[in-house]
């Protein structure tokens, strides 16, 4: 079985996947993976009736001060809903399972401008084209698996749910994390559920949910195998035939970075500020909102905060390439990004500014304008005090050219 909960998480098990490890409905098998390596290949309990009801109750807070707090009223449908690791596997791998495929796609696809006489590329491209939905949904398990150790909620990444009304949450999971933080568990519920609904408003309105969507979708779908990287960095490759050759190509596709590095394309480059640009709006809003609501109902909010802080930052190679494969990388940079974007709203326009912010597809701001946020205000045409919109020189200027 391909990945199986080895710590460095190999991605692509080639001499795995060519010894016919693969069979039946790869992403059947990918499910009972994610759940296995979740579960750490044990059985679950059934969640505690008593939890349920305490996480029921927390809702009925949460939801409350989420809607007066950020203008946005929750999708009607909305259902909160505690689950197992396991579970929260099977469902995300189902939510996750299209950029998968459209990634899939893109591995499977011819490799273009392969050399004339080039056995080995020619090939290892007729590979990828027959193994690209047995590795991609194996790597999907592997992935969506290890995410699932360790997540409290369904948005630790800000990816929408396709207008699923439910929005997951991990008990065991976040009741381990309040004994490992030293803090109350009911504190840390609260404050999840306040960022997992808060997150679950913005990305359910309609145009926010469909940008990133198609952000995302034409972001997996612009890999394509690069057959001049590919062909240098397995020049001294003479034949797949050969197991310790085969063995060793197996290894370096192990590696994520190795083969996000061998299918990088150009349109990457163009994608990147856009996206990068919108996940640094939403997490900075749900940051804000969460600190408003929060500061007052938890005592131990200062702490919590500075834990999901570097819980974001810190996070293992599975949670890193999942970002880098969606292009949804969260670090420091993007959080503080998104903060400054968010305070520059606020010092301009108060609270009425932010909630222009997700009113109309038009209003979304661009990656020159998350960057200075005085830009967006005056786009919009925002009445505000004009002392306080300036024209801002960001530190980087390297998004400015972005396109919204």
């Amino acid at each position: 079985m391909p990945f199986g909960g080895i710590p460095g998480m190999p991605f692509f098990d080639l001499s795995s996947l060519l010894g016919g490890a693969q069979v039946g409905d790869p992403w059947a098998g990918a499910a009972d993976l994610a759940a296995a390596i979740a579960s750490e290949g044990g059985a679950e309990p059934n969640l505690d009736p008593l939890v349920r009801i305490r996480i029921e109750e927390l809702v009925r807070a949460a939801e409350l001060h989420v809607a007066q707090a950020t203008g946005i009223a929750l999708p009607s449908n909305t259902a909160v809903t505690p689950v197992t690791r396991g579970e929260w596997t099977r469902r995300s791998l189902a939510a996750y399972r299209p950029f998968f495929e459209r990634f899939g796609e893109a591995l499977g696809s011819a490799t273009p401008g392969t050399p004339a006489g080039d056995p080995l590329g020619m090939m290892l491209g007729q590979l990828f084209q027959a193994l690209g939905p047995a590795l991609v949904s194996a790597s999907a398990g592997s992935l969506i698996g290890h995410l699932g150790q360790r997540a409290l909620g369904q948005y630790d990444l800000p990816v929408p749910r396709s207008g699923s009304p439910e929005v997951l949450v991990v008990p065991a999971t976040i009741d381990e994390t309040a004994t490992e933080w030293g803090v109350p568990v009911d504190e840390l519920r609260l404050w999840v559920l306040v960022q997992e609904l808060t997150t679950h408003a913005v990305l359910s309105r309609p145009h926010v949910g469909r940008r990133l969507e198609s952000l995302l979708i034409d972001f997996a779908a612009a890999f394509r195998p690069n057959p001049e990287a590919i062909a240098e960095r397995f020049a001294s490759f003479e034949s797949l035939t050969d197991l310790s050759q085969l063995q060793e190509m197996s290894e370096q596709f192990a590696d994520p970075d190795t083969v996000l590095t061998l299918m990088r394309s150009p349109a990457h480059d163009l994608l990147a500020p856009q996206f990068e640009a919108l996940v640094a709006s939403v997490l900075g809003f749900v940051s804000h909102t969460v600190d408003g609501i929060c500061r007052q109902l938890v005592l131990s909010h200062d702490e919590i905060r500075t834990r999901f802080r570097q819980r974001a930052v810190d996070v293992t190679p599975a949670d890193r390439f999942m970002e880098r494969l969606l292009g949804v990388e969260i670090n420091e940079r993007t959080l503080n990004r998104g903060d400054r974007f968010i305070d520059g709203v606020v010092t301009r326009a108060g609270d009425e500014g932010l909630e222009r912010l997700w009113a109309d597809e038009l209003d979304l701001p661009t990656a020159a304008e998350v960057d200075a946020p005085g830009l967006w205000l005056a786009r919009i045409g925002f009445d505000a005090d004009p002392g306080a919109i300036d024209i801002e020189i960001p530190d980087d200027l390297s998004g400015l050219d972005g396109e919204g």
